[in-house]
């Protein structure tokens, strides 16, 4: 595969990753409230080629890519009907609150659980 092709394909595979719903997550709905995780999306690449002679003359060449990314939570949104509010990740206290909510997430998803089964 030429430098070109390399690029063409890279970017491509780049591109299909990027959506929305990569920055926007999956929203979660209880008891009224919408939560709304919203993440930090990074992407990097690099790709490279030559050609050159090799002492023995015969002609040489190669090419090569690589890429990276890293997806990062950086805050969550609530909407109820009376507000909308967003906790920032990086606030200080913000990991601690939502660590307080997640027990009561986990019992209302196994109360709807357990509703769906009957």
């Amino acid at each position: 595969m030429n430098l070109e092709e390399t690029l063409k394909v890279l970017t491509e595979e780049i591109a299909d990753m990027i959506s929305t719903k990569t920055v926007i997550g999956e929203h979660i709905t209880i008891e009224g409230r919408t939560i709304i995780p919203v993440t930090k999306v990074s992407f990097g690449f690099g790709s490279g080629g030559g050609e050159g002679k090799a002492k023995a003359g015969d002609q040489g060449s190669g090419s090569g890519g690589g890429g990276g990314a890293c997806i990062q939570p950086i805050a969550f949104l609530v909407v109820s009907k009376e507000e909308v509010q967003l906790f920032a990740i990086k606030d200080k206290g913000v990991i601690e609150r939502i660590s307080a909510v997640i027990p009561e997430i986990m019992e209302k998803c196994k109360s709807m659980k357990e509703e769906c089964n009957k």
